[in-house]
C-alpha cells in the first residue's frame, strides 16, 4: 500500500538510528532516541512558518515525544525484567504513540527547507510531473491535503505517499501517529 514507501527502512532508520543513544537499559537492548538537531536556523522558513513555532514545535512538543517514548522505553525495559505482562501490553500505546510522534516530526523536519536552499518551490522534474499526472496540478494537490488535514479529528498527519505497485501518487492521513488503515 501507500505507506510501505513513507514508512520505509530508510526513512526509519534516518529517525531511529541517526537520533538513537544508548541508555542504561541497553545491555537488555533498549535504545532510546534523541531529538535531531535541525539543519536550518529556527528562523529560516519565514514569512511561510515563524521562527517562533518552529522553536516551540522542535523543542517544546517534539522534544516531549522523545522524553516520553523514552521514559516509556525505560519502563518496558523494567516491566520485562519484572516478568510483568500487564504492564508490558499497557506500554504498548504510550510506546506506539510518542515514538510515532518522534519518527513522523524527524521526517517533517528533514522535508523542509529555507528558500536560500530551494525550499519554498512547487516541486519539479519527475515528482512535479508526477503530482500533475496523478491530481491535475500542484494547486489541486495542496487543496486535497488541506481538505484531508482540516477532515481529521484532533491530531493528525496528512502525507504525499507513492504506491509503488500502482505507480501513482496518493494522499494519505493518519489520526496522530497510528499508522493507516492498510494494515502494513
Amino acid at each position: 500500500m501507500a505507506l510501505r514507501t513513507l514508512a520505509s527502512k530508510n526513512a526509519l532508520s534516518f529517525a531511529l538510528g541517526g537520533a538513537a543513544r544508548p541508555s542504561a537499559a541497553s545491555a537488555r537492548g533498549v535504545t532510546t532516541v534523541a531529538l535531531p538537531d535541525l539543519s536550518y536556523d529556527f528562523g529560516a522558513l519565514e514569512p511561510a512558518i515563524s521562527g517562533e513555532i518552529m522553536r516551540l514545535h522542535h523543542q517544546k512538543h517534539h522534544a516531549t515525544y522523545v522524553a516520553n517514548y523514552n521514559k516509556a522505553l525505560e519502563q518496558l525495559d523494567a516491566a520485562v525484567a519484572k516478568g510483568d505482562a500487564s504492564a508490558v501490553v499497557q506500554l504498548q500505546g504510550a510506546i506506539k504513540f510518542n515514538g510515532g510522534g518522534h519518527v513522523n516530526h524527524s521526517i517533517f523536519w528533514k522535508n523542509l527547507k529555507p528558500i536560500s536552499e530551494g525550499g519554498g518551490e512547487p516541486p519539479h522534474g519527475k515528482l512535479g510531473w508526477a503530482i500533475d499526472e496523478d491530481f491535475g496540478s500542484f494547486e489541486a494537490l495542496v487543496k486535497r491535503m488541506n481538505a484531508e488535514g482540516a477532515a481529521l479529528q484532533g491530531s493528525g498527519w496528512v502525507w504525499l505517499a507513492l504506491d509503488k505497485e500502482a505507480k501513482k501518487l496518493s494522499v494519505e492521513t493518519t489520526a496522530n501517529q497510528v499508522k493507516g488503515s492498510s494494515g502494513d
